[in-house]
C-alpha cells in the first residue's frame, strides 16, 4: 500500500510543481515571510516608562503613549505638590501601574467630571483618581472591567496612608496560568514570519485540494480504484504529498533565514525548521481536510483564507494579547500559531522542551485533522 501511495504522490507532485501556485505559495510567499523577521530590526522594543506622564492637558489622549503592558490610570491632580507628586510615583514603581497625571488645579468638579467621563468613553484607560487635598475626599472609579483593578486600588490605599512619603514599591511579576507566557517583543520578529508563512502553508493545502477534486471529475479517482490501489492508500498518497510540500516550503523559508536574514531572533535554524516544519504541516493539511467537504475550489480556497487569517489573528502573531481577557487567551490556545510562539519562547529560554512541546501538539492537530479528513472523503463518495 505505501510504495502504491508513494507512487500517486510522485505522479501528483509532478502536475503541482508545473502549477503557477506552486511558484507562489511554494517560493515567493515562504521567501516573502522568512524577511519579515527583518521587519523590526531597527524598531526598538517597547520599554515601559518609568516615571509619571505628565498631561499637557486635561483632555490629552493617553492612548497613543500608554504602555500596553501596564495597567493605565489617569490621575486628577487638584493639589500639584510634592505631596501628590510622590503619590503618583510610588503607584507608578509598582511596575504594573502607568501614571498619567494632569492638572486639576483650575478646574471645577463638574469640568473634572465631564472629562473623566470623555477619557472613559474615548480613550483607554483602566481607572481615573481625583486627588484632592484632604485624603479622604480622594475619588477613585474604575473603567470597565479589569482584574487589576481591586489591585490598584490597594496600591492607591496604602500610597496615600504613606502620606506621600516616597518608597520603592517591589515590582509585581505575572505569568500566566499555563506556567508559560509569550513576550511578544521578543518573539515579534518570528511571529510576523510565522503569519505570513501560515499563508502559504495553507494555499499549499489547496494545491493538493486542486488535484483530488480534478481527479475526482475526470474520472481518474475511479480507475485508480479498479487498481490495486485502496481507498487508504490514496489517502495516504495525499498525506505524503502535503508531507513533501510542507518539507519544500520549510526547506526554502530555512535557507533564506540561514542565508537572507542577518537578525538574531534567538533559536537556532534547526529549532526553527522544526517549528516551521510541524506548524506548516498542521495547515497544509487542515486546509486539505477541510476543503474535501467542499466540491468547489473557490469555496475551499475562501475558506482556507478565512482560517489563516483568523488563527494569525486571534494567536497574537501581529500584536501582544499579554494585557487580554482569559477568555480570548483560552481560545488563542486553540490556535497552532500560539503553540508555536510557546515553543520559540521556550527555546528563546534555553528549555529544550520546546521540542516535546510542539511535536505533542502536532500529534493532536493530526489526529483531529485525519478524522475530519476521513468524514470528508466519505461524505464525497456518498455524493
Amino acid at each position: 500500500m505505501f510504495i502504491n501511495a508513494l507512487k500517486m504522490a510522485k505522479s501528483t507532485w509532478k502536475l503541482i510543481a508545473r502549477s503557477k501556485g506552486f511558484i507562489v505559495f511554494g517560493l515567493v510567499i515562504p521567501i516573502m515571510a522568512t524577511l519579515f523577521i527583518n521587519l523590526w530590526f531597527r524598531t526598538p522594543t517597547v520599554e515601559a516608562k518609568e516615571s509619571v506622564y505628565d498631561l499637557s492637558d486635561p483632555d490629552e489622549q493617553i492612548v497613543y503613549q500608554v504602555d500596553f503592558n501596564r495597567y493605565a490610570v489617569k490621575v486628577y491632580d487638584t493639589v500639584m505638590n510634592d505631596k501628590t507628586e510622590n503619590i503618583c510615583s510610588n503607584l507608578n514603581s509598582a511596575g504594573m501601574f502607568q501614571i498619567y497625571r494632569a492638572d486639576a488645579t483650575d478646574l471645577t468638579d463638574e469640568e473634572i467630571i465631564s472629562s473623566y467621563e470623555r477619557s472613559a468613553m474615548e480613550d483607554r484607560i483602566g481607572a481615573v483618581v481625583v486627588l484632592r487635598e484632604n485624603e479622604e475626599d480622594t475619588e477613585l472609579y474604575s473603567v470597565g472591567d479589569d482584574d487589576r483593578f481591586d489591585m490598584f486600588r490597594d496600591s492607591l490605599e496604602t500610597a496615600l496612608a504613606n502620606d506621600g512619603k516616597t518608597h520603592t514599591a517591589p515590582e509585581v511579576t505575572f505569568v500566566s496560568g499555563d506556567g508559560d507566557e509569550v513576550d511578544y517583543y521578543k518573539t515579534r520578529n518570528f511571529s510576523y514570519c510565522l503569519a505570513f508563512a501560515s499563508l502559504s502553508f495553507v494555499f499549499g493545502g489547496v494545491l493538493i485540494l486542486s488535484t483530488v477534486l480534478s481527479e475526482k471529475k475526470d474520472k481518474v479517482y475511479s480507475r485508480l480504484m479498479l487498481t490495486k490501489a485502496t481507498k487508504a492508500g490514496y489517502l495516504l498518497s495525499k498525506i505524503i504529498l502535503s508531507a513533501a510540500l510542507s518539507l519544500f516550503q520549510t526547506l526554502v523559508m530555512t535557507f533564506c533565514f540561514l542565508f537572507l536574514v542577518k537578525v538574531d531572533i534567538g533559536i537556532s535554524a534547526f529549532q526553527f525548521f522544526v517549528v516551521i516544519l510541524l506548524t506548516g504541516l498542521v495547515f497544509n493539511l487542515m486546509s486539505l481536510c477541510v476543503g474535501l467537504f467542499f466540491n468547489s475550489l473557490v469555496s475551499a480556497s475562501v475558506t482556507s483564507f478565512v482560517i489563516w487569517s483568523t488563527s494569525a489573528l486571534l494567536a497574537g502573531t501581529y500584536f501582544d494579547i499579554s494585557g487580554a481577557t482569559e477568555l480570548y487567551k483560552k481560545v488563542a490556545l486553540l490556535m497552532p500559531q500560539r503553540w508555536a510562539l510557546f515553543t520559540v519562547t521556550r527555546f528563546m529560554g534555553g528549555d529544550s522542551s520546546g521540542y516535546s512541546l510542539i511535536l505533542c501538539v502536532t500529534a493532536a492537530y493530526l489526529v483531529i485533522i485525519f478524522v475530519v479528513g476521513v468524514l470528508g472523503l466519505r461524505l464525497q463518495e456518498d455524493e
